[in-house]
């Protein structure tokens, strides 16, 4: 059946209003953690402030598992999501990504940038995304970087656009915005974008989670202890991650019967926001 993004954007929401009744289960993961720490109070905790030793939260493990299952999420969501962890403004972010590629995630230039923020290989390496392809590893990239040129240019929005479109280097050549017609031109274009309504109207799978691995995240994190408590916590992070991965799924069922039932003549409207979604188990 056809579904029009209206109708889509209107179930995503409805996740995410599941997604915050899960949040109580963090309590517990920390409970569940507790077994895996050889039954001591001493020395370091699976979970500190809501937060595993490994710097992953349940909410973080959530989405990898989101991203493991290829549960769409709403674009516009990861642009905010981005401009508030790396603090660029969202119109400045959104603006970009209309720019660079109008939200295309397989987009690749005639110079080889690629996806919706257009990272070159070398700089997406650089910023630690894993697929350029992926619409929130790319995201993610380009928010980073923007933080990292407003910083270097101190906010000044000209010349972060001006080393976004031709590079740092030019800019430190000419002493600014470089007389290009291309960079005058991106930068009048973008703050053009940015007195506008953004919207990207569309819905996306995440290929790569948030943070890679876990191996790959606990190791950077220059942890230390004995091959036994290694051990256990690899074990807690695989139970935290079972539980999510079965909540994402139940989740995915409930939107397939959601969409299923629109044939039917049930509306959105009937999801009441105050219903009790323990029915989803």
């Amino acid at each position: 059946m056809a579904m029009d993004y209206s109708v889509y954007q209107s179930l995503y929401t409805y996740m995410n209003s599941v997604l915050g009744q899960l949040q109580s289960l963090q309590n517990m993961t920390q409970s569940i953690g507790s077994l895996y720490s050889n039954g001591t109070q001493s020395g370091s905790s699976l979970y500190s402030g809501g937060t595993r030793a490994n710097g992953l939260s349940f909410g973080e493990t959530f989405q990898n598992a989101a991203g493991r299952l290829g549960v769409p999420e709403s674009m516009d969501a990861i642009f905010q999501e981005a401009a508030e962890k790396y603090n660029v403004p969202v119109k400045l972010l959104m603006a970009v990504g209309k720019a660079e590629s109008g939200y295309n995630a397989d987009a690749v230039s005639s110079a080889g940038a690629q996806g919706v923020m257009q990272l070159m290989p070398a700089t997406a390496a650089a910023l630690g995304v894993e697929d350029a392809f992926d619409a929130r590893s790319n995201i993610m990239g380009g928010a980073k970087y923007l933080a990292q040129k407003l910083q270097q240019y101190n906010g000044d929005i000209d010349l972060t656009l001006a080393a976004y479109n031709a590079g740092s280097g030019n800019v430190a050549k000419y002493g600014g915005v470089p007389p290009f017609e291309e960079t005058i031109n991106y930068i009048s274009r973008i703050k053009g974008y940015m007195g506008q309504e953004l919207t990207t109207g569309q819905t996306v799978s995440s290929r790569t989670g948030t943070s890679g691995t876990f191996g790959a995240s606990g190791n950077a994190s220059g942890r230390t202890g004995t091959s036994t408590s290694a051990a256990n916590s690899s074990t807690a992070t695989d139970l935290t991650q079972q539980l999510a991965e079965y909540f994402v799924g139940m989740m995915r069922l409930q939107m397939m019967s959601r969409v299923s039932s629109l044939g039917k003549g049930t509306s959105i409207g009937s999801l009441e926001p105050d219903s009790d979604y323990t029915s989803l188990i």
